[in-house]
């Protein structure tokens, strides 16, 4: 049989697969399945787009996707996320100088690809796996989802399809894409890299070509320097040099949100197992630099204080070979998602039993899974706007990444007042906030406390003293009282 070629994205891809079955017959078929699955979310939320300027409402839209039968759309959690004037369709976050609450929606409205229209509530965010979900207000109808599982890593070369939303005025409408995975990464995001020609790609649903769903679209948090670069688009390597209407997005794999699709938002949230450790994978080359007698594993790079893995008696070097009795299949770092997937999935509170090699010797232990604790994503905030401050609680990453006891006390700066943040000297971002005038501060509870009583007596300066690792600094704020 001759097979013909398509020629998309710079590549040469056979119309005919060796099954038989032709490339347009399997698109079309992907777009049978999943057209009535992608929608179309517009919602108004209050966006402040620069400190100094007052929250305004904005009309937004973001693509979502429906994840149960009875209309919960799942959607990128950048709807959390701050954000500037320059257009997020190419995939990436802008966190500089621009600061946002948690999202504030009304008016939500989903728009399906047959021209329907209904009303939608925001239920939440599941900030571990980095969505939001909104419901659709559609009594009783029924809705076509998609099912997320952990599905196997995509791999460099291999053939995808990207499912995306025409934007107005030809959609919602969808569009389907066949591309190749360009690039796996694991550092700092973990994902692969896709070329893709969708106007919007977050959100978009990428499959391989029998249909599996592989990951979602997403943006992509790029840091900017304090004060420069306006437009932040000029950071992007991956952006330069691109062909007219091509862009590059950025998948997040299914297994990371698989389980917060499956779950009901509105119910207790459910909290990732955590047994407390960081972890590398046991590379061959790694288990002969080690001498052991095995060739796949898990080392621990390090126990947390008082976590499960403490508690069971498991220590910094550790080398896991077994989990609930069967042996742990690791050996590249790929690996260890697959590894973690199983901690989330069998739950916080179950016993586990772990096999290990220590000095030479085989043991065991049993640890009892916690939930995860509280990272800094998730942290509760304080705007205290007399202040220009804003203060977060100390969480438990926030602790580990700066190794300080965990009886550390205070609170996280978050956003230091307009007359500091031009001198890094005093008080930054991620100061540790010990005190409040001549009030100590020990968590979110007490700084509350000494504001509120700061507001009854209207001093006309507000000393801030923070920590920064073994220095201390302070610096003096004139609160506007009025």
């Amino acid at each position: 049989m001759n097979s013909s070629l398509l020629v998309g994205l710079g590549l040469l891809i056979p119309l005919v697969t060796p099954q038989g079955e032709s490339v347009s017959e399997k698109l079309s078929r992907l777009e049978d399945r999943y057209r009535h699955s992608l929608v179309q979310v517009t919602y108004s939320q209050q966006v402040r787009v620069s400190p100094g300027e007052p929250p305004q409402e904005a009309e937004l839209a973001t693509t979502g996707i429906l994840v149960s039968e009875d209309g919960m759309v799942m959607v990128s959690g950048m709807i959390y996320e701050p954000f500037t004037d320059v257009p997020h369709g190419v995939g990436v976050r802008f966190p500089a100088s621009v600061t946002r609450e948690d999202a504030t929606v009304s008016e939500a409205r989903v728009h399906l690809v047959d021209g329907s229209e209904h009303a939608a509530t925001l239920i939440g965010r599941d900030a571990e796996a980095d969505v939001a979900f909104f419901r659709i207000d559609a009594g009783e109808r029924r809705f076509e989802p998609v099912v997320f599982s952990s599905a196997p890593a995509a791999a460099v070369g291999q053939e995808v399809v990207v499912l995306s939303l025409l934007p107005e005025p030809l959609g919602p409408a969808l569009a389907v894409e066949l591309t190749r995975v360009q690039a796996v990464v694991s550092n700092p995001y973990e994902g692969f890299v896709v070329a893709t020609g969708a106007s919007d790609p977050v959100g978009s649903l990428v499959c391989d070509l029998e249909g599996t769903p592989l990951g979602m679209l997403d943006a992509i948090t790029v840091p900017m320097p304090q004060g420069s670069l306006r437009n932040p688009i000029a950071l992007l390597s991956v952006m330069r040099d691109l062909p007219k209407s091509v862009g590059r997005g950025f998948a997040r794999p299914a297994r990371q949100f698989a389980a917060a699709a499956s779950r009901s938002p509105e119910s207790v949230p459910l909290r990732r197992a955590w047994l407390g450790v960081e972890m590398q994978a046991l590379t061959p080359e790694l288990a002969e630099h080690l001498n052991l007698p095995v060739r796949a594993g898990i080392v621990l790079g390090y126990v947390y204080q008082r976590s499960p893995a403490e508690m069971a008696g498991l220590r910094t070097g550790d080398v896991l070979t077994e989990f609930q009795g069967q042996p742990i299949d690791v050996d590249r770092d790929e690996d260890l998602g697959a590894f973690s997937e199983k901690l989330l999935r069998i739950g916080a509170g179950t016993e586990i039993r772990i096999g290990y090699w220590r000095d030479g010797a085989q043991g065991s232990a049993v640890a009892t899974l916690a939930p995860a604790p509280k990272t800094s994503r998730e942290a509760d905030t304080v705007e205290v706007e007399e202040l220009d401050l804003a203060v977060q609680e100390v969480t438990f990453d926030y602790l580990a990444t700066r190794n300080l006891d965990p009886e550390t006390q205070g609170v996280v700066v978050r956003e230091p007042p307009v007359a500091v943040r031009t001198n890094p000297n005093r008080v930054r971002p991620g100061d540790l906030l010990v005190k409040l005038g001549e009030r100590t501060v020990a968590d979110l509870d007490t700084f509350r406390q000494a504001v509120e009583m700061l507001r009854q007596e209207r001093p006309g300066e507000v000393v801030l003293f923070v920590e920064r690792g073994r220095e201390s600094f302070f610096f003096a704020v004139k609160p506007d009282w009025e």
